[in-house]
């Protein structure tokens, strides 16, 4: 009889690979692979499909989260009230003066005169042939300048024996007189240095004299002489005449800034003094710019339509949009969110005026389908007729909300308080519901990946012990194969023995 020596359970289970088949003629190998493979995919599957719903998640509050974003941006455009007072001008001349408006500027017409245009004295001294050329023969003097403003000190400048014109200068400039020097060439005569002394502003309340005295008296070391008089600007408006010290006028009209440069054509004199009393009058006309606000509106209203849509795409479960459609199904958050955008521009204003209570006396009013829409018609009318009352509701007349800690806010401020905390991103505070709910899924992608490295650690044990129990039975089989082998051939001796006989 034919004798085959077995493999031990011990032996296969450390030498798989070799044994694999042996005696079976069973690739088991392969048959542990595919039976851990259909215990690992359902498993998987199940884990791997939480994890898809949570990415779905971050898509859909993402998405919202970005719409939500553009609506309060909206809003904020239309919450401070200097932002919505914006004014324009517009002038049949330009020649003497610019005018620009500010939110404070209320519409109408003016006419304005520009009479005469303030000026800053400037006096100028003798010449000298050059910077280094000595100031009154090279003997010491004093300079006082005395301000026409007699609420300011004199000041004296001493310039030391030896003293040069270049030094003159520098001296004048250091002496905080208000008066500026400079040295300049006219490049003419002999002499072509001269001092200029200029006021530091136009008017004659900025004007000066000057007076140049030695330890004997009065003297004329620089010789100074008045080049441009001090004079204040006149300006006619309405009819009546202003004097300001500056070309720059700002309270002639409430909100009109008035920028004199030349004075207007055509002037009138009183025909004894000189004086001019009148001239070719220019037109202003200050409108409203409601456009600006339209365009704002317009802004809301697609914003809000925008997150709608969005809404209305993660909510669908049949939505064809591959990233976020029906990412958010059956989540109640869509539905609060949506009404509370719903309640912003429904709602009534917490600074009310007169005339205005909410959007839909502007003619903004949600439609069937859910989407916000404007009535350009009567939009327009409520900011022709009733613009101060639109920018109250909206606004609360607060003019700086970043720095305001009122409470009611108007319709505006106060979507935007609310849309803040709904939108709020701080890692610190996470206080917004779509940020926590964004935190929540990416939590659980955590959790559902750690499930998945330990199934997948679990199946890689399965496998081995499917490998290990298959290399057992190959083995077993294999014995069993050599013991009929040789019970075979015991029997065909046999057989052949008696058969001889």
């Amino acid at each position: 009889m034919t004798t085959t020596t077995s493999t031990t359970a011990g032996t296969a289970s450390t030498n798989v690979v070799s044994a694999l088949g042996g005696g079976s003629g069973i690739d088991i190998k392969t048959l542990a692979q595919n039976l851990t493979e259909a215990e690992r995919a359902p498993r998987k599957q199940i884990i791997q499909g939480r994890i898809d719903k949570c990415n779905a998640t971050i898509s859909g509050d993402g998405a919202v989260l970005s719409a939500l974003s553009a609506l309060k941006s909206s809003f904020a455009a239309l919450q401070s009230s200097s932002a919505l007072e914006t004014s324009s001008v517009q002038t049949t001349d330009t020649s003497a003066f610019l005018a620009n408006a500010t939110s404070a500027a209320a519409p109408g017409f003016h006419q304005i005169e520009v009479l005469k245009v303030a000026a800053a004295q400037r006096s100028i001294s003798t010449g000298y042939t050059a910077g280094s050329a000595l100031v009154n023969g090279g003997a010491a003097f004093d300079l006082t300048i005395t301000p026409a403003d007699a609420s300011k000190t004199p000041v004296t400048v001493h310039l030391a024996a030896g003293s040069t014109v270049n030094q003159a200068v520098a001296a004048i400039n250091s002496a905080g007189t208000g008066v500026g020097a400079s040295l300049v060439n006219t490049g003419t005569g002999a002499n072509p240095f001269q001092v200029v002394l200029t006021a530091e502003a136009t008017g004659t309340i900025h004007g000066f004299t000057l007076a140049e005295t030695d330890g004997s008296g009065p003297l004329s070391a620089l010789g100074f002489s008045v080049l441009t008089a001090a004079a204040d600007a006149r300006v006619k408006v309405d009819g009546v005449t202003l004097v300001r010290p500056s070309n720059d006028i700002t309270d002639a009209i409430t909100g009109l800034t008035i920028n004199v440069f030349s004075a207007s054509a055509n002037p009138v004199t009183d025909g004894v003094s000189g004086a001019v009393t009148g001239a070719s009058p220019t037109f202003v006309q200050v409108t409203r710019d409601t456009a600006q606000v339209k365009q704002k509106i317009a802004g809301l209203v697609a914003a809000y339509n925008d997150l709608q849509k969005i809404l209305n795409t993660v909510s669908d479960a049949s939505s064809s949009d591959k990233t976020i459609g029906g990412s958010l199904v059956s989540d109640s958050m869509v539905a609060r969110i949506r009404n509370q955008a719903r309640s912003l521009v429904t709602g009534p204003s917490s600074s009310a005026a007169t005339a205005v209570n909410a959007f839909r006396d502007m003619g903004i009013a949600i439609q069937l389908d859910g989407m916000l829409e404007a009535d350009d018609v009567k939009l327009q009318s409520a900011l022709d007729t009733k613009y101060t009352d639109v920018v109250k509701a909206l606004t609360a007349n607060i003019s700086n909300p970043s720095v305001s800690y009122a409470t009611k806010r108007g319709l505006a401020g106060d979507a935007v308080k609310i849309l803040t905390a709904l939108t709020d991103t701080n890692v610190s505070t996470a206080k917004g519901a779509i940020f926590s709910s964004m935190n929540g899924a990416k939590s659980k992608i955590k959790t559902y990946t750690d499930d998945l490295a330990k199934l997948e650690t679990r199946m890689a044990a399965v496998q081995k012990r499917y490998i290990q129990q298959f290399a057992i039975m190959d083995s077993i089989v294999g014995q069993v194969k050599s013991q009929q082998t040789g019970l075979t051939s015991t029997f065909a001796g046999l057989s052949a023995m008696y058969s001889n006989k």
